[in-house]
């Protein structure tokens, strides 16, 4: 591992003095007068699953600035959307009067406060990186913070205000390299004034292996989960049926729809070849007056699962676990999955082989979901909140669904037990008014993302809950390795507020059964 350091700033001709580099920089570093240019077509972004023997190979260039919504710079570059991983939700306009790209203005001209450092999945190798800074207000000595890239310390007691002065652009370049497919950059506050960004900009030192786009689990590439809806037709009741869920946001928990990023989320565990298989026993917290079919016997779902060592279910009552086996091409799910005195048993479950050919339907009457939909396919993965987008339908819970006898496929059965006959059916497909502005909204970080995949591939309706919620994929595998929940920075709040201001009553509803044929 090796972090190098440059630093361009508009203060003087865009240089900056290597006494000052020297009091701010650490070891090894350099100093230099011009940025590092950035003028590599974006690739997009990936998985920290690094699999990378047949892939292509690429530059790697991402931009982004604190702004709400992607915006052009006068050289036509396209700057993404303020990253979740800038750990806020908290953003403003900046005037700025010099920058070191001129041409790159608009960049500068919004700022995320209270930021944590930045975050992305990239290919191994080794990057640029370029943190652009504007300081608004503070004077020097007000707001000090330091930055680490990928764990080594490269400023310490960065301070913009006494190396680039108020309202100027400044940028700290960094060449650090990345061999665990997360480039990880923190800052750490060491005043009352908390760190600010205006914008990043990451490219790979020569070409690396092309990202692939993976989800959290892979199906069919015609499943539901995966196919636009943004140009499908409506219900004929659509408006009565929005209207019906609206209300269920509206008037329950302040207002807001629930994201389910610490309990009642899914908890995703990988299997590889390696992994023990075991038989996970049965615990009747249903009562059930005997052992189900199909458990031991038949397909024998409880029968020879490839349980990792560090697999963890969800929290809540619950207590969903999801396990992928991507060698095998087969997928688990539990409900009340837990470690009994015997080791694990769940109430619950299922299996799906062949899932590359699924849609993400268990077989009647099995799997952890009400409407027989798998849950993982549509949870709303760590890595695509690092990346920033979602390429698939999201889950979706609501607190009234349709009674049972009526569902929408994909779903193969539901637990619904409203008679409105507006209240949307489980499986049934919605989606946000593809032709709104999203800019109208004041949407977070997190809802702006949320928003774009509902706009284009929307939600399915999965199950019945205590609250309109949606569900993320379980952080605390991740926390067991590193010491922190990924959720705390990607939501850059609290969770209950992370759809705050969405627009539920701007949600469209498909016919029922649309795609079936």
């Amino acid at each position: 591992m090796f972090t190098q350091i440059r630093i361009a700033s508009s203060r003087i001709a865009g240089r900056a003095t290597i006494a000052t580099a020297s009091a701010l920089l650490l070891a090894p570093a350099f100093v230099a007068a011009a940025a590092v240019p950035n003028t590599a077509p974006t690739t997009g972004k990936t998985s920290t699953t690094q699999n990378t023997a047949a892939r292509p190979r690429s530059v790697f260039a991402v931009r982004a600035s604190s702004h709400p919504s992607a915006v052009r710079d006068a050289s036509g570059k396209l700057w993404e959307r303020m990253p979740l991983t800038f750990g806020t939700t908290q953003r403003s306009r900046v005037t700025v009067t010099s920058v070191p790209s001129p041409r790159e203005r608009i960049a500068y001209q919004s700022l995320a406060n209270n930021a944590t450092g930045y975050q992305l999945p990239v290919p191994n190798g080794t990057y640029r990186v370029r943190l652009m800074f504007v300081e608004p207000s503070a004077a020097p000595g007000e707001r000090v913070f330091d930055i680490t890239a990928e764990n080594r310390k490269v400023a310490n007691r960065f301070d913009i205000a006494r190396v680039a002065g108020r309202n100027r652009g400044y940028d700290l370049n960094i060449t650090t390299r990345v061999t665990d497919g997360l480039l990880n950059i923190k800052f750490t506050s060491r005043s009352a004034k908390k760190p600010v960004i205006s914008a990043v900009t990451v490219t790979s030192r020569g070409k690396v292996a092309t990202p692939s786009n993976t989800r959290v689990v892979k199906l069919n590439a015609r499943s539901p989960f995966y196919t636009p809806i943004d140009k499908a037709p409506l219900a004929a009741n659509s408006e009565q049926s929005i209207a019906h869920l609206a209300s269920q946001v509206r008037d329950n928990w302040g207002g807001t729809a629930a994201t389910n990023a610490y309990e009642f989320n899914g908890a995703v565990n990988i299997a590889t070849p390696q992994t023990p298989r075991i038989r996970v026993g049965f615990h009747n917290c249903q009562k059930k007056p005997s052992t189900p079919a199909g458990l031991y016997d038949g397909p024998k779902y409880f029968v020879n699962v490839p349980v990792p060592a560090n697999a963890t279910a969800a929290r809540g009552s619950d207590g969903e676990m999801s396990i992928y086996s991507p060698a095998t091409d087969q997928l688990w799910e539990f409900w009340q999955m837990r470690r009994g005195t015997s080791g694990w048993e769940a109430c619950w479950g299922g299996r799906i082989d062949k899932v590359s050919s699924n849609i993400g339907q268990f077989a009647f009457p099995y799997g952890v979901s009400a409407s027989g939909l798998a849950m993982a396919p549509g949870l709303i993965g760590i890595d695509e909140a690092r990346r920033g987008t979602i390429n698939h339908a999201m889950y979706l819970a609501v607190l009234d669904s349709h009674r049972w006898d009526k569902f929408s496929w994909p779903a193969n059965r539901s637990d619904g037990i409203s008679t409105n006959p507006n209240a949307l059916m489980e499986g049934q497909r919605i989606r946000l008014d593809p032709t709104i502005n999203l800019n109208d909204y004041n949407l977070t970080p997190f809802g702006r993302m949320v928003a774009e995949a509902a706009q284009k591939y929307g939600f399915i309706i999965s199950d019945r809950s205590g609250a309109v919620a949606v569900a993320t994929q379980d952080g605390r595998a991740e926390q067991a390795r590193t010491g922190i929940n990924p959720w705390g920075t990607l939501l850059g709040g609290p969770a209950y507020s992370a759809l705050k201001n969405f627009p539920w009553d701007k949600m469209q509803a498909l016919p029922k059964d649309y795609g079936k044929n």
